[in-house]
């Protein structure tokens, strides 16, 4: 067993928001999997973007957030849990005055999935 502190060290500044990753492909025994925690500050935007092979579950965790994906806007609230799949164009918007944040689960993480502002 091992036991992680979601509010630990080794916080990662991104396009706003921060994230820690909590969980490793070599912690979970499969390549390209990672579990970390994200966190998107009141005001913030995470700008459009994809990811190329990456497969990302969402459990909403505390505060709302406006997603967009594929141009179809939804407000997440703590208990949603939510699907990305490769290619799907998402970005997301804190409007209120508490952080949000979200558990992601990775499937077929790597270098260079990321593509920024597509």
């Amino acid at each position: 067993m091992k036991a992680i502190q979601i509010d630990g060290e080794g916080w990662q500044e991104g396009r706003g928001y921060r994230k820690r990753r909590l969980l490793s492909a070599a912690e979970l025994r499969q390549d390209g999997a990672l579990v970390q925690v994200v966190v998107v500050p009141p005001g913030s935007h995470i700008p459009p973007h994809r990811h190329r092979a990456s497969v990302e579950v969402y459990v909403v965790t505390r505060g709302a957030c406006e997603l967009v994906v594929n141009g179809a806007q939804r407000e997440m609230r703590p208990g949603d849990v939510l699907l990305m799949e490769p290619g799907d164009v998402h970005e997301l918007t804190n409007h209120g005055d508490e952080p949000f944040e979200l558990l992601v689960f990775k499937t077929n993480a790597g270098e260079g999935d990321v593509v920024w502002g597509t």
